[in-house]
Order: structure tokens, then sequence, then C-alpha cells
């Protein structure tokens, strides 16, 4: 058997437990708004993350063609039963890695719930470049994203010891490094069932996870390049909601793979 990535393993512990058990997550109702007017029936949609079961559950509602694609494939199979999706709009996939060619340029939209948030610093340059290449020529890609610091960082940080404290945050990097959560009990979040040595395990193989700024991430979407910002909205939990044209290419142009 294959031996999964850490992160991967870390949902695939939580699994579909992530809202069977009462947790659903997902984005705040400011920016649940402009997500379903940016749905359109018919349209290919990827929502990218499988734990974000009220986005899938949106874009089956407007009747567009709705794809799920996530790294963890627990978390991906359990997510796919629960909205009854065909399995062949599973794609078990690492938008930080090299996308499948068939899925490349597929999407009117793609959508994804601070996605951004648990790239490590290292992955998020590859990590936009996937979102970017999923979407077609005059596409749109919605994003949230926390700027700072969690609730649950601050939270971990502060129960830490010194030394345990610069393990865990990493200002060189902008990181959190979440593998250096120590064994004994400290304040850990709840979500629906899931709590204990569970909730430890899955955090703690979360591993590295960026912490920026807004103008850091804007700044990495522009070097990027292929995409237009159309909007950003802030919402009072604390997240922002970027939205991104990808131009469509006049006759004879192409676009720079890069």
């Amino acid at each position: 058997m294959t031996r999964l990535p850490a992160k991967a393993h870390a949902w695939d512990l939580v699994s579909g437990s992530y809202w069977n058990s009462g947790y659903y997550g997902g984005p705040a109702p400011e920016h649940d708004v402009v997500f379903a007017g940016l749905m359109v029936a018919g349209a290919p949609t990827a929502v990218v993350g499988a734990s974000t079961v009220s986005l899938s559950r949106a874009a089956q509602d407007a009747g567009a063609e709705l794809h799920v694609l996530d790294f963890a494939p627990g978390i991906l199979w359990e997510a796919g039963e629960w909205l009854g999706l065909p399995k062949d709009r599973r794609h078990l996939v690492d938008v930080t890695g090299e996308l499948p060619e068939r899925l490349r340029g597929r999407y009117h939209l793609v959508v994804a719930d601070r996605l951004v948030n648990r790239f490590s610093a290292a992955d998020l340059p590859g990590g936009l470049r996937g979102l970017r290449d999923l979407v077609a020529e005059g596409g749109t890609l919605a994003l949230t994203v926390r700027f700072g610091w969690y609730d649950r960082d601050r939270q971990i940080h502060d129960a830490l010891t010194p030394a345990e404290q610069r393990l865990f945050w990493r200002p060189d990097a902008g990181e959190i490094d979440y593998a250096a959560l120590p064994d004994r009990d400290i304040p850990l979040p709840t979500w629906g069932g899931i709590s204990g040595r569970v909730m430890r395990d899955h955090i703690r193989g979360r591993g590295r996870e960026a912490r920026f700024h807004k103008d850091e991430l804007l700044a990495a979407i522009a070097d990027l390049g292929g995409l237009d910002r159309t909007d950003l909205v802030e919402a009072t939990n604390g997240t922002a909601l970027v939205v991104l044209r990808k131009a469509a290419l006049r006759k004879g142009e192409h676009h720079d793979p890069a």
C-alpha cells in the first residue's frame, strides 16, 4: 500500500467526520452570496478542497457541473458519497504539483475556501499556479483567505513554552509549523465530534502552513501572471474573498505556460 503524504493523511484522519459530526465550516455568509452569484447552471465548476461541502452543495443547487478535487483520498471519497457525486467528477489531485492534462483549462469557475492558508510558503507559488491552470480562458478563480494568524494559532502558541514557540512559529519563512505540537494536553479546537488524540494528530500532521498579509498574497498572484483581480470582499470573520479572472485569448494568441 502506498504511504500517504503526512498532510493528506492528516485530512483523511478527520475525513467525513469533519462535516457529519456537526461542523460544516465553509465561507463567511458575506462570501457565500458572492460565490452563489458566480455559479452558473451547466458550467463546469471545480471546488478544490473536499472538506468544503457547503460550496459543493451550492454548486449543485445552482445546477453547475460540479467537480471536486482533493489530495487526500479518504476525504475525497467521503465528500463524493455525501454529495452523491459521480466518480468521474471526483479528482485525486494535488494542485501544488503537476496537473493532469485532462483538467488543465477545463473549468468555467474554480473556487476554494482558505485553501491557500494550508500551503507551506514553498508550496504557495505552485499552488496558485495549479489553481490558475484549472481555469478556462475567460473563466474565474475565487479564493477565500485568512490573513495573519488563525485564532487556533494564537491559542496553541500561548500554551507553549518559549522553546516550543520558537519551533512553532518561524518568522523567517512566515510559517506556522503544526508538527511542533507537543504530546501533552494543551487547548485545541473542537470540530463537531472530533477531539482528543484524533484532533491532535490531525493538526500535527498538517505541518507547515504559510501565514501572510494581504499585500504578500496579491504580490504572489501578480508575479504569477495570467489573472486579473476583479474584486476583493472582506468579511467580519477576518477572511477575504479574492475574485480573479483569466483573460480570454484573442485569435492567434498563446498563453505563456510559465
